[in-house]
C-alpha cells in the first residue's frame, strides 16, 4: 500500500503541477495568524492556501477528495518534519543545560565543603584555645591566658577573612566538554546558531503583530533582566575553551540556555495552530460504530485515545478494511485521518508538557536557585561575621588581660557572646530560607488542584477532557485528576499540608500568594514533574494506536 501510495504522490506531482500553484487565500482571521506564519516558516504556505481553497469551492467532489488526500499528505510530513527539528533542539539544549548544571552543582558542593572545613578550623581553635586558657589560669598563669585569647582571636579574624577571600576567588575548573562527549555537548556560545533549519527560521520570523524578530526579543530580554549584552560574543557564557568559570557564570549559562529553551518550544504553538486548521474538515465514515469491532483490536489504552480524538467510526471502518485486506482510495484517507488525529492530540499535549517545562525551569534556575543562594550566601556570612567578632574582642580581652585590666577584658567577652548570640539567633532562622516576592501567573496546578483560575491559565479543552477522564483499567471511575491528588496526598510527596486552601493557592502561583520560599518552591516542583509525566502518557498511547491501525 505504501509502494502504491508513494506511487499516485509522485505521479501527481508531475500531472498536476497546478496543485503547488499559489492560490491567493481567503482573509486570513485573527486567530489564524499564527498558523499561517508556521506554514510560512516551514514553507508549505501554497500547499495551505490551495487546501484551503479547495474546501470552499464547488466541482467534482472526488477530485477535490484527491487533491486534499495527497494535499494534506505533504502538509502533514512538513508538519512532522517541524516537531522533530523543534525536539531535537530542545533535546540538544536540555543537553547543555544537564552537563552545565552538573559543573556547577559539583563547584557549589566544591565551595561548600571548603567553607566547612573553615568554620570548623575556626570552631576547632576556638575550643582549644578556650579549653586551653581556664586550665593554665587555674594554675595562675594569667600572662599565658592572655596569650592564649589573643592567638585564639587572631587565627579566628584570618580564618574568617580567608574564608571570605575564597568565595570572592573560587572558580570551577576543566570545565570544557571532554572530547569524549564532542558529539554531545559543544560549549558553544548561548546564541541562536548551531540550531535546526526551521527553527532559525522561527527565530527570525516576527510574532504577529510584533515588529521584532524573535532573536531580537529574547536578546532584548536578556539584556533587560540578565544585564547580559548579546552583540558582544564573550558575554554569552561560551564554556568550550574555557578552562576556569565561577558559579555565577555558570549559572547565567543555565539562564540563558533555558530562555533560549522556552522560545524554541513556542514553535509547537504555531504547528499545533496550523495543524488545527489543516485538519478542519475530515473524513466521514458511514453508520455508526461497533465498539465490539474496535474492542476486538483495541487494548484499553487504544480505545481511550479513539473516544479522546473522537474517530471511533473512522477507526472502526479503517479496521474492517484491514480485516478484509482491502486497498483502496478509502483505507489511505482514513490512515491520514487517524495519522492527523492522533498528531494534533499528541501535539495538543506536548504544548501543554512544554508550559509544565517551562515553568519547572524557572522554579529551578531562577526562583529556587535564587533562594539557595541566598541562603548559603548569609549564612556563610553570619559565620565569618560571628568569627571575625569573636576574634576581634578576644584580641582586645587578650591585650587587656595583659595591661591586668581583667574586669575590662571580662567585658569584652560578655559582649562578644551577646552578638554571638544574637548573630547565631539570625543563622538559625536564616535556615529556613529566604523570601522571593511573586512575579509569574498562575501555573499548570492550578487547575489540576481545583483552585478554579481565570481561563487564560487552564488548559485547552482537549487536555481537560483528558485529565478529566479515568484512566485505562480505572475501576473506582476516578478522572485523572482526581487520581493526582489523591496519590499526591496518600504518597505524601510533599512536605506540605495539600489540605489548606492556601498551600495549595501556593503550589499554584494563584494571586493572593505573594512570596515564594524553598519550601513551597521545592514541593511545587515535585507535583509539576508528576504533572508532566501524567501529560507525556498520552504519547505511548497514540503510539499504541498507530500501530495497531497501520
Amino acid at each position: 500500500m505504501r509502494n502504491r501510495f508513494l506511487s499516485v504522490f509522485l505521479c501527481w506531482l508531475i500531472l498536476s503541477p497546478q496543485c503547488l500553484a499559489y492560490v491567493k487565500p481567503e482573509p486570513i482571521h485573527l486567530g489564524q495568524a499564527d498558523a499561517m506564519q508556521g506554514a510560512d516558516i516551514i514553507g508549505i504556505r501554497p500547499y495551505v492556501d490551495h487546501l484551503l481553497a479547495i474546501r470552499t469551492e464547488t466541482g467534482s467532489r472526488e477530485n477535490q477528495s484527491e487533491e486534499k488526500l495527497l494535499l494534506k499528505s505533504l502538509i502533514l510530513r512538513k508538519i512532522l518534519c517541524a516537531v522533530i527539528e523543534v525536539r531535537q533542539a530542545c533535546n540538544k539544549i536540555d543537553l547543555e543545560l544537564a552537563y552545565t548544571y552538573d559543573i556547577m552543582q559539583k563547584e557549589q558542593r566544591r565551595e561548600a565543603f571548603i567553607f566547612e572545613l573553615f568554620n570548623l578550623a575556626n570552631f576547632a581553635q576556638l575550643s582549644t584555645f578556650y579549653t586551653l586558657e581556664p586550665f593554665v589560669r587555674q594554675h595562675d598563669q594569667f600572662v599565658m591566658s592572655a596569650i592564649f585569647t589573643t592567638t585564639s582571636g587572631s587565627l579566628g579574624t584570618l580564618l574568617a577573612t580567608l574564608s571570605k577571600l575564597y568565595g570572592h576567588m573560587a572558580k570551577a575548573n576543566h570545565i570544557a566538554p571532554p572530547k569524549v562527549l564532542a558529539d554531545i555537548v559543544d560549549g558553544w556560545p548561548v546564541d541562536t546558531k548551531h540550531l535546526p533549519p526551521l527553527v532559525t527560521k522561527f527565530l527570525d520570523s516576527q510574532v504577529p503583530g510584533s515588529s521584532q524578530t524573535r532573536r531580537e526579543e529574547l536578546f532584548a530580554m536578556w539584556k533587560t533582566h540578565y544585564h547580559i549584552d548579546p552583540s558582544k560574543e564573550k558575554n554569552l557564557c561560551a564554556i568550550k575553551d574555557k578552562k576556569r568559570a565561577s558559579t555565577g557564570f555558570l549559572s547565567n549559562r543555565i539562564l540563558l540556555l533555558w530562555s533560549l529553551h522556552t522560545c524554541v518550544q513556542d514553535f509547537d504553538y504555531d504547528l499545533l495552530a496550523l495543524l488545527k486548521m489543516v485538519n478542519g474538515t475530515s473524513a466521514e465514515a458511514p453508520g455508526v460504530y461497533s465498539s465490539k469491532r474496535i474492542s476486538s483490536e483495541c487494548n484499553a489504552d487504544e480505545l481511550e485515545v479513539v473516544r479522546l480524538l473522537n474517530i471511533q467510526s473512522q477507526v472502526e471502518e479503517l479496521i474492517k478494511l484491514k480485516q478484509s485486506n482491502i486497498e483502496d482510495k478509502r483505507r489511505d484517507e482514513l490512515n491520514l485521518l487517524v495519522l492527523e488525529r492522533a498528531l494534533e492530540g499528541a501535539l495538543e499535549l506536548q504544548v501543554a508538557s512544554d508550559k509544565v517545562d517551562d515553568e519547572l525551569n524557572y522554579n529551578y534556575h531562577v526562583i529556587l536557585a535564587s533562594l539557595l543562594a541566598s541562603r548559603a550566601k548569609w549564612q556563610q556570612w553570619i559565620y565569618n561575621l560571628n568569627f571575625l567578632q569573636s576574634g576581634i574582642m578576644g584580641i582586645i580581652a587578650g591585650r587587656l588581660y595583659l595591661s591586668r585590666w581583667s574586669w575590662a577584658g571580662d567585658k569584652q567577652f560578655v559582649i562578644s557572646g551577646g552578638i554571638g548570640t544574637g548573630l547565631t539567633t539570625l543563622n538559625i532562622l536564616a535556615m529556613h530560607g529566604f523570601w522571593r516576592k511573586v512575579d509569574v501567573e498562575p501555573n499548570s496546578l492550578a487547575e489540576t488542584l481545583n483552585l478554579n483560575p481565570a481561563e487564560q491559565y487552564r488548559f485547552s479543552p482537549f487536555v481537560s477532557n483528558f485529565l478529566n477522564t479515568p484512566p485505562p483499567g480505572s475501576t473506582d471511575g476516578k478522572t485523572r485528576r482526581e487520581v493526582l491528588n489523591e496519590a499526591w496526598r496518600k504518597n505524601r510527596v510533599t512536605t506540605v499540608n495539600l489540605d489548606r486552601f492556601k498551600t495549595r493557592e501556593a503550589l499554584a502561583d494563584m494571586p493572593s500568594h505573594k512570596w515564594d520560599t524553598i519550601k513551597i518552591v521545592t514541593n511545587r516542583n515535585v507535583l509539576l514533574h508528576s504533572l508532566k509525566k501524567e501529560l507525556e502518557s498520552f504519547q505511548f498511547q497514540v503510539l499504541e494506536l498507530l500501530r495497531t491501525t497501520e
